[in-house]
């Protein structure tokens, strides 16, 4: 069965999507066409930690219970107003990563059931000059949810001791991030 595509405008950017009503999230039943209007909502808030940096992927293509895979090097078959930014590359040279400068690219990432966009602490400026650090708490024996929340305030409070601004976010399937 071929899939149906919907030609939507963003931002001044034609953008082509397809099985919007695909499941991503099965057990709360959020569908691509959810995920992406999150990603379009959210921008605003996002772009500005994404849009110097170069992103890696990790695409869900037939949702999060379906398997997943990374993916460093942006697809060749992106739109030409995706942005690409050079960064550390592998055995076959450097890589040309995805770089989230708009709206619209969101969408698009969003279209490839990309769940999970991944920035390196660097701008892509200066790739070797990292412009953040993150502590990591996740839970496990003997650490339960509430300990590494504990732990994360006392990180907070120490950096905070000496002028830095911390901030959490969750991170992966169980933890936090600072």
């Amino acid at each position: 069965m071929a899939a149906r595509t919907t030609v939507v405008d963003i931002a001044g950017r034609q953008l082509k999507l397809s099985n919007l009503d695909k499941v991503l999230y099965p057990e709360a039943g959020f569908t691509k066409a959810e995920v992406i209007d999150y990603d379009v909502r959210i921008a605003p808030v996002l772009l500005p930690h994404l849009c110097d940096r170069g992103i890696t992927l990790r695409r869900f293509p037939n949702g999060v219970d379906g398997g997943s895979f990374f993916e460093k090097r942006c697809p060749d078959h992106r739109p030409e107003w995706v942005q690409t930014a050079l960064g550390p590359g592998d055995r076959g040279g450097a890589i040309d990563y995805c770089q989230f400068t708009e709206v619209a690219a969101l969408a698009w990432a969003g279209n490839m059931a990309a769940l999970e966009l991944h920035a390196p602490m660097a701008r892509v400026s200066d790739i070797d000059a990292p412009t953040m650090v993150v502590f990591d708490f996740d839970p496990g024996a003997p650490a339960a949810m509430p300990e590494c929340a504990e732990v994360a305030l006392m990180v907070r409070d120490v950096l905070a001791g000496i002028g830095l601004t911390s901030y959490a976010k969750t991170s992966g399937s169980k933890g936090l991030q600072v």
